[in-house]
């Protein structure tokens, strides 16, 4: 009787070992793995960003990724948004490390209504009503802009599209290259709403 629970030990421990050997190769390998995709999906992005900013002629074509921050001390969570990607037209400012984690609350009105309308656009930042994003979008030299919601399959808002100009434009017809320019940008979002997620 000895013996058997020494042999059962023995093979328990065995099979252990081997499991997890196995275990740890497998999450190794999905860590590495997932730095490999994280960085392809990045090149995709901006590659789908550079072609956004040429056909729209904007001077930025950009990704705001929603997040959650910090909390507060109620323990609710601060919702928060940031650029993840940014393209720029040549001489034209990067912005994007200088676009992190706004909250939510400070723009209630310009998420509110890119929510409601499925769309937020201005030919002339002046005109905005929302004086938090309206400051925000001066300060980075923006007279115009077009923004659409990223969406998930299942229609979860993840994150926002966008083009800015720091020029003033007329009409978004973005050269007569795409009649629907709504159907357009929601093409664009969901082309890079793959890559996201």
């Amino acid at each position: 009787m000895e013996n058997i629970s020494l042999i059962i030990a023995s093979v328990v421990s065995v099979v252990g070992t081997i499991v997890g050997i196995y275990l740890k190769n497998k999450l190794d390998y999905n860590k590495k793995n997932s730095i490999e995709n994280s960085t392809v999906s990045g090149v995709n992005i901006y590659k789908a960003l550079e072609y956004l900013q040429c056909e729209t002629g904007a001077a930025r074509a950009y990704v705001f990724e929603f997040h959650n921050g910090e909390h507060f001390f109620s323990g609710r969570g601060q919702q928060k948004f940031s650029c993840t990607y940014e393209h720029v037209k040549a001489g034209v400012s990067a912005e994007a490390t200088f676009s992190q984690g706004h909250r939510i609350s400070n723009f209630n009105k310009y998420i509110r209504s890119l929510v409601e309308h499925g769309k937020y656009v201005s030919r002339n930042v002046e005109k905005i009503d929302d004086e938090a994003f309206k400051s925000l979008l001066i300060s980075k030299g923006v007279v115009a802009l077009y923004n659409v919601p990223i969406k998930t399959l299942n229609n979860k808002i993840i994150g926002i599209l966008g083009v800015e100009y720091t020029s003033p434009v007329e009409e978004f017809d973005f050269g007569g290259r795409h009649k629907d320019i709504d159907r357009f940008m929601r093409v664009q979002a969901r082309t890079i709403s793959g890559y996201l997620i």
